[in-house]
């Protein structure tokens, strides 16, 4: 398990390491813990590491905890965030940003400890991602929140069902394997996958999805395309 703790106080990241360490141990979980003193830095070795779940300050100098967090959210990164901080006066801004869990300083081991059980439960329980290759690192994408993928030359466009689009350095033909029909997706078209879900409805020619896109349906795939969705509709 990967975790990254953002902070400018170096006093405060140690102590917050130390208990992680502290309730790593009792559970048996191992764990790497990254430190970053500003959130900058904290966004670009995310993009590299693809943290599985980031502890931040809110208030730091220039780019401060709810923004990191915000850019964060703004490249699709659905990272667990736990905001530890010293001010109340951001509690409903964290819900903008999903956050997973907003503790006050000096931490509370006992409350941070609950909070790490929570997030390895939702870990868990947590809906079947895709870690990508963006053109400023590696996101993970949920797979319920694809509506669908086109191909485009060397480059896969993943268009989400809130109306964004990403652009993955991914063979199409390896999105075939993770967007399969055993995940509630279906290849209806030589450059297009779509997720049956997400399907509002459809004619021989083409699927419209909830959000109102039109995607085509090759006339090969046209009966298949019938049949998978209302097996998968009515499994």
């Amino acid at each position: 398990m990967k975790i990254a703790i953002c902070d400018d106080e170096v006093q405060f990241i140690n102590t917050t390491v130390a208990l992680l360490e502290k309730w790593a141990s009792k559970h048996h979980v191992d764990v790497t813990l990254y430190r970053f003193s500003n959130g900058d830095d904290l966004i670009r070795a995310h993009h590299t590491h693809c943290m599985d779940l980031i502890i931040l300050d809110i208030i730091m100098p220039l780019l401060n905890g709810m923004d990191t967090a915000k850019e964060l959210r703004q490249e699709h990164q659905s990272v667990p965030i736990i905001f530890l901080t010293s001010s109340r006066e951001f509690a409903v801004d964290s819900y903008e940003v999903k956050a997973l869990n907003y503790l006050m300083k000096p931490v509370d081991p006992e409350k941070l400890f609950a909070a790490m059980d929570d997030f390895t439960q939702t870990l868990h329980r947590e809906k079947e991602t895709f870690t990508a290759q963006t053109s400023s690192g590696f996101c993970r994408i949920t797979l319920d929140d694809v509506d669908y993928l086109e191909a485009q030359n060397k480059l896969v466009q993943v268009c989400l069902s809130n109306n964004t689009t990403l652009e993955i350095r991914e063979l199409f033909s390896h999105c075939e394997e993770i967007f399969s029909l055993d995940e509630g997706f279906f290849k209806c078209h030589r450059s297009y996958i779509v997720n049956l879900d997400h399907v509002d409805q459809f004619t021989k020619t083409t699927i419209h999805t909830k959000n109102g896109t039109q995607i085509p349906i090759s006339r090969n795939n046209s009966a298949a395309f019938k049949e998978a969705y209302f097996s998968y509709m009515f499994r």
